[in-house]
């Protein structure tokens, strides 16, 4: 289903919904060059104006593109986690959604985040994870292993849009800027030793599979298998220095 037939089909169930998206800031880092923003602007008009969105770059704005009225750019340093930082310091929202810029919605995705504004205010809500079809066919096995990994392990990565209280997210001081790779599992692994609890929610989000397509699957995949396993013991040694 095409992402316009899909706003057609949900439209009219999201203006029931609108009132609680007030209470949602939705935070975009933006890399140099990236583009894959604009889409995904264009896809979060399905919530309506309710929402507020938040653009956190290290450039400014491209010239001749017109933003939503209920988006603002950011111009920053450059680094993930100082951009969303920087982000989650500018919005005005109880809640902050982080999405990565090519992420892409499915048709789920809004009652899942009615059902986490419902029910999720004390713990950090993630999605499941599907690969765009613009990269090899077993992508679908690394998309398993990562839901997998997420539900039995507790390691969501950043791609899966985590949905956050604002409150929480600033009691254990964000992204952690001095980590340069992996500051989502940093995050997690800090998240779940404060006692805080993660919420699986009913929806996928898609992700592009092009890195894959890019570098080969089988040589992403280890190389992604060893990183998972080499970042999360750093973000424990760095709880606990003695491990």
């Amino acid at each position: 289903m095409k992402f316009d037939e899909l706003s057609n089909e949900v439209f009219s169930d999201c203006q029931t919904w609108v009132n609680s998206f007030n209470d949602l800031s939705v935070v975009i880092p933006v890399g140099p060059d990236d583009q894959a923003w604009q889409q995904l602007l264009d896809e979060l008009a399905i919530f309506g104006q309710a929402l507020e969105i938040i653009l956190s770059a290290c450039q400014a704005p491209p010239a001749d593109f017109k933003l939503p009225e209920n988006a603002k750019w950011l111009n920053g340093s450059q680094g993930r986690a100082r951009q969303l930082n920087a982000g989650a310091r500018q919005s005005s929202r109880a809640l902050i959604w982080f999405l990565h810029a090519d992420t892409r919605l499915t048709r789920e995705v809004i009652a899942a985040v009615q059902h986490y504004i419902e029910t999720g205010s004390g713990s950090l809500g993630y999605f499941k994870l599907k690969f765009a079809g613009d990269g090899p066919g077993q992508t679908r096995l690394n998309a398993w292993a990562a839901n997998t990994r997420s539900r039995f392990f507790g390691l969501p990565f950043g791609d899966q849009g985590f949905i956050i209280n604002k409150t929480a997210f600033e009691q254990l001081n964000g992204f952690d800027e001095t980590v340069t790779l992996g500051e989502d599992l940093d995050f997690v692994v800090r998240w779940q030793a404060a006692g805080f609890p993660l919420q699986e929610l009913p929806a996928e989000l898609i992700t592009s599979a092009r890195r894959y397509r890019q570098h080969g699957w089988l040589s992403t995949t280890v190389r992604h298998v060893y990183l998972t396993w080499l970042l999360t013991r750093r973000a424990r040694r760095r709880l606990a220095p003695d491990l």
